[in-house]
């Protein structure tokens, strides 16, 4: 493991505090051993290539079989309606991490993409919930991942507060078990600052010339950094899925 990909992980550490130790080694039980399928269902930014998936899935003990569903440029509409979700459900995974927002805001998409709060990306996160659960799935809700957005004052703008809150205003009205990724990752970024933050994610044509930030994506060493965050987390918020995180972080 490079060293700075080591420091970064010992400052998201720090920061999430919960993560001093990790998850005590299970016990040889047939419960312990048995095989767990987990499933991520969401956007680019949990995808192998441009987000976090290929970490959150090294950071998974062997049991567990990791199925990336997550497509880019998916909203809570696109992925039902591209027929992504039905095969995510005949996955038949034990466990689905489900995170949208950043392209339900999307305008200029004809409609395509953008979802209304209040009449589409809430009822559509219920809805996914409700049939998951139809399916012997366990649902767990992810708040959309910050967008590397740095204001002068090192702080991060904040372009998705409301869809945020009605994720988590979904979770708490239907008992589902809640990663607050939004709020995590952005305290992380404003504490490792603008040009370490950025050095997670790749660069991209700025249309004239230039070279800038990719803002919202991951690259190989952002992707481990922010998916063993998430594994983290999801031990915290599920703590029956505690023991199913690696003892120590996935090399790259």
């Amino acid at each position: 493991m490079r060293p700075a990909h080591a420091a970064l992980l010992l400052v998201a550490a720090a920061l999430l505090g919960a993560c001093q130790t990790a998850p005590s080694a299970p016990s040889a039980t047939a419960e312990n051993q048995k095989p767990v399928r987990i499933a991520l269902v969401g956007d680019s930014t949990q995808t192998e290539r441009q987000g976090y998936g290929t970490g959150f899935c090294a950071n998974l003990v062997e049991r567990v079989t990791c199925l990336n569903t997550a497509k880019g440029g998916s909203s809570t509409k696109t992925f039902r309606n591209e027929g992504l979700w039905n095969r995510a459900v005949q996955l038949k995974p034990d466990w689905m991490l489900i995170q949208f927002g950043h392209n339900d805001v999307q305008t200029g998409t004809r409609g395509v993409r953008e979802t209304d709060l209040v009449t589409e990306y809430t009822p559509n996160l219920r809805r996914y919930v409700e049939e998951a659960r139809a399916a012997g799935i366990q649902p767990i809700l992810v708040t959309p991942i910050a967008r590397r957005y740095f204001q002068p004052d090192g702080k991060i703008r904040d372009d998705l507060p409301a869809h945020v809150e009605a994720m988590k205003a979904v979770a708490a009205e239907m008992k589902v078990p809640l990663i607050d990724l939004h709020t995590i990752s952005q305290d992380f970024f404003e504490k490792l600052g603008e040009t370490e933050a950025h050095k997670l994610g790749p660069t991209k044509s700025d249309g004239k010339g230039g070279i800038v930030p990719d803002k919202t994506h991951f690259n190989l060493e952002g992707s481990h950094v922010l998916g063993r965050m998430v594994v983290e987390a999801m031990g915290r918020a599920v703590p029956e899925l505690a023991p199913l995180v690696r003892k120590t972080p996935a090399a790259r």
